[in-house]
């Protein structure tokens, strides 16, 4: 890897931990009593000053090093978990970041220098940090005979990097080396599987370690010097048994407890051995019965009191690969060209030989497979959205002198990373909004009978092919009133117009609409809404509002699940073909439209109830003629069954998504457009899209009637 690449890698596993820093920080500031909590914020931190000196950013380096100070006295009990320690920490990564970003412009760097200082000094005088709280500050481990006693556990450690450890820039001595420094230690490097001169490859590392180590420190402390590097080496950490070591009695275990223990020999062979005059080391080389390295290192833990552990060759945890978005997207692409290939083969392949089909539905199997795995690569748990909105609240609240608590649900429900990289605006909006509008000061809440606490809650699931995401306050709700009057006052409808709760809520979606009586720095400008519903509908989503006075404001997300490879349901009408979303198919129906067209309302029987239905050769004004026998496509759109009246049903189609664009862009009743095998287009149907174009078509020709 390149100087380039050192630095992206850094960029990328940084970002990610100081995203998941500010999570954990607010559960932190929950149970401030959690000792796990605690320990993974500085683990976050930790990992942060290890990656940046090995990777050459020294005043990251030097600046989390600090930070990791002020933490450590927390773990050590000799700083309290605050409010103030908290928001420090939450500003030191936003520092972090800022470090990161910044150019290689002198002055910009000396002003992020000046400010790592400043915040340093202000974060050290919030918590009351002095410098006597620093371990480092006190004698070492090894000056102090009197603390290991039974304070001090034997752990044995066994580290072996991976032999490409040094191609990302780690050097493993250092990790060694800050293992050392926890306490009185000894290290045997494992050089077996070191080649001869002539087959060794500089570039990878062949050495392991294990080394043993006197410490009062944790498992999980230990673990924390590894952070870095444990997912892609072996690392075995284990506490030597009280029975196996014990400093009290000033003896040391003899050399074939010591073997005994770890599995080098067996109990039988031991008893004989010991009834012959030799020394046990050279009867135990002599007979074969364990290798000259396992003595070796026996011999060295007597010594030091302490022993290697048996060789084991355990990996640790599940691996995993980091990859570019670009090619995880240009894969997707690829896949998509793949699909309609297949489509093309398949329609090509209709009249050719049995094994010819055979071998073409088993590409399609194939190609289903890989189309479903590569779609599944690209979602992502919501709650990794969801998390960062916890500082969002957290601090607009504290802002506004308000008491809000934000509530989480359904944060493992997956979507697709496009969607979400661009759900986080419009909902930071709907969230600000909720804080600002929707819940009341804790004094008018206490009047109103309510908790002082308000509540926002975010919820996400699944609702077939789509994900339902709502943002839900318990505050003052939507004053009807006064939507209405401002939107008469602004000539959006006229004085005496009848309006359901569904179309005047959708008012507040109106460009420059707002009801805010003052303007902040949050809100009240009537800027965003409008944005927001804008967002939502490029996604091919829906956004629809509930509310009641004094009550709650409900604000209902519906978005696809992905935007780029679907299960689709081809029909046809007239010359053209197009294709429902299958997820929203619920049956098809035969209909002749002579007996259909006597009525008034389009309504046919469906499951002994009428089914409305949109008739789409008269939607789309299509004149030729009607097949005898046509199909009613039956749909779920939210909680109600709707029909779409069609020529031919044409059967299922796996779909490449292709985004409208230009005059066809704004063109209602279409989510997008896919290519057929045979070369033509069909356009995706949207179908709450096509049900309002239809209201609206039938609205302007009654208008007309009576004009």
């Amino acid at each position: 890897m390149n100087s380039d690449q050192f630095r992206q890698a850094f960029i990328e596993e940084s970002m990610d931990l100081l995203s998941s820093l500010e999570s954990r920080l607010l559960e932190m500031e929950e149970a401030p009593g959690d000792r796990e909590k605690i320990s993974a914020v500085f683990r976050i931190i930790h990992t942060i000053k290890g990656s940046s000196a090995m990777f050459g950013f020294n005043e990251i380096s030097s600046f989390t090093h600090h930070v990791e100070n002020i933490l450590d006295a927390v773990r050590e009990g000799k700083l309290s978990v605050s409010r103030e320690l908290i928001t420090w920490t939450l500003k030191s990564g936003d520092h972090i970041t800022a470090l990161i970003e910044g150019d290689s412009d002198l002055e910009e760097k000396e002003a992020l220098n000046r400010k790592s200082d400043e915040i340093v000094t202000s974060f050290k005088n919030a918590v009351g940090f002095k410098p006597t709280d620093v371990r480092g500050a006190q004698p070492p481990l090894a000056a102090e005979p009197e603390k290991t006693g039974k304070d001090a556990v034997l752990w044995r450690v066994r580290f072996k990097p991976s032999k490409e450890i040094f191609k990302n820039g780690t050097n493993p001595l250092l990790l060694i080396e800050e293992l050392c420094e926890l306490g009185e230690h000894l290290v045997i490097p494992n050089i077996s599987d070191i080649p001869n001169l002539d087959k060794i490859d500089p570039e990878l590392c062949y050495t392991g370690w294990d080394i043993v180590l006197l410490t009062d420190k944790a498992e999980n402390e230990i673990r924390d010097v590894f952070i870095f590097v444990e997912n892609d080496s072996e690392l075995q950490v284990k506490q030597v048994p009280q029975e196996e070591f014990d400093l009290t009695d000033g003896e040391s275990p003899k050399l074939g407890e010591i073997l005994l223990n770890r599995g080098d020999i067996n109990e039988d062979a031991l008893k004989n051995l010991l009834e012959k005059q030799k020394k046990l080391g050279q009867l135990i080389l002599e007979n074969k019965m364990a290798s000259k390295e396992a003595v070796d290192s026996a011999l060295n833990e007597q010594n030091f009191i302490k022993t290697v552990n048996e060789k084991r060759s355990e990996k640790a945890g599940a691996s995993s690969l980091r990859v570019n978005s670009d090619k995880l997207d240009e894969l997707v692409n690829l896949v998509g060209e793949l699909v309609t290939v297949h489509a093309r083969i398949d329609l090509e392949s209709k009249d050719t030989s049995t094994e010819m089909r055979s071998m073409v539905e088993q590409l399609g199997r194939i190609t289903e497979s890989l189309r479903e795995n590569t779609m599944s690569m690209r979602l992502l748990p919501i709650g990794t959205t969801f998390s960062r909105y916890k500082r969002l609240v957290r601090d607009l609240s504290n802002d506004m002198g308000k008491k809000i608590e934000l509530i989480m649900s359904g944060e493992e429900t997956e979507i697709d990373k496009t969607v979400i990289e661009k759900l986080n605006d419009p909902l930071v909006h709907i969230i600000r909004n909720s804080i600002d509008h929707g819940v009341e000061d804790p004094q008018e809440r206490i009047k109103k009978g309510k908790p002082e606490t308000g509540t926002v809650k975010l919820t996400a699931e699944h609702a077939g092919a789509s994900i339902r995401i709502s943002i839900e306050d318990d505050g003052a709700g939507l004053n009807r009133q006064k939507i209405y009057d401002k939107a008469v006052k602004n000539h959006i409808i006229e004085a005496g117009a009848v309006l359901s709760d569904e179309e005047l809520f959708g008012l507040i979606f109106q460009a420059g609409f707002s009801t805010a009586t003052k303007v902040t720095n949050v809100s009240g400008r009537g800027v965003g809404m409008d944005v927001v519903k804008r967002q939502i509908e490029s996604l091919n989503g829906a956004i629809k509002v509930e509310s009641r006075e004094h009550e709650f404001t409900k604000i209902i997300l519906s978005l696809p699940l992905t935007l780029a490879i679907i299960d689709g349901f081809l029909v046809s009408v007239g010359e053209d073909n197009y294709i429902f979303p299958l997820t929203v198919v619920e049956a098809c129906l035969e209909s002749k439209f002579k007996e259909r067209k006597g009525g008034s309302k389009k309504m046919v029987p469906y499951r002994e109830s009428l089914l409305p239905y949109v008739d789409l050769r008269e939607e789309f004004g299509i004149t030729s003629d009607r097949p005898e026998i046509e199909q009613i496509v039956v749909v779920r759109s939210e909680d109600k069954r709707i029909g779409f009246c069609v020529d031919k049903v044409l059967g299922e189609n796996q779909t490449v998504i292709k985004s409208l664009s230009g005059v066809f862009k704004s063109a209602k009743g279409f989510s997008g457009a896919t290519i057929l095998g045979d070369g033509r287009v069909a356009l995706i149907l949207d179908t709450e899209g096509l049900l309002k174009r239809s209201l609206l078509n039938e609205e302007s020709m009654a208008n007309e009637r009576y004009s």
